[in-house]
């Protein structure tokens, strides 16, 4: 069992770390345009071994099934909330790339689904049980500034739970 034996799969995955280098470059741009200073980025860790089709599964679930879908549904909030014309364009083009690559998750999980015994589907839907129970805590801990909300369109916390809510009833329900 190898993702190699999915093309569309892979073709997919790599548009989709184009797009995250694109984020990362507007997002970069948008630090300067606003002054803010930023660390420079963390390089990612990639594994130093051929990692098991469940430990793809699960952090497929709670990066991509969880994370990455409400990340979409944020960045189209922004989109259209925020005061800056630049910044809701820059979200525009971020929630229609965060879009597919959600879509690309719940494809990645179905293929993985098929390769998994019982058992280990059943630790996946956990960990994205526990993933969705971890994103409504840090929604109800958390308001954004008032500045960044205006100018970035960030969702209140109240905003943000019903974005959460309609994640829930309409993607993670199933």
């Amino acid at each position: 069992m190898c993702i190699r034996d999915s093309p569309d799969l892979v073709a997919r995955a790599e548009e989709a770390a184009r797009d995250e280098v694109r984020h990362a470059a507007g997002f970069s741009w948008l630090q300067s345009l606003y002054g803010a200073s930023s660390e420079h980025p963390r390089a990612i860790e990639a594994p130093m071994h051929l990692r098991s089709p469940e430990e793809v599964a699960l952090d497929n679930a709670v990066e991509g099934c969880v994370r990455e879908t409400f990340g979409a549904l944020c960045a189209g909030y922004q989109a259209e909330a925020a005061g800056d014309g630049a910044v809701r364009r820059l979200f525009a083009t971020i929630a229609e790339d965060e879009t597919r690559h959600a879509e690309l998750s719940w494809d990645v999980a179905e293929w993985l689904e098929a390769r998994l015994d019982v058992a280990a589907r059943a630790r996946v839907r956990a960990a994205r049980s526990r993933a969705i129970e971890d994103l409504a805590e840090a929604i109800r801990g958390s308001e954004p500034h008032l500045d960044l909300a205006i100018r970035c369109g960030l969702p209140s916390s109240a905003q943000a739970t019903l974005l959460f809510r309609t994640c829930e009833a309409e993607l993670w329900a199933a």
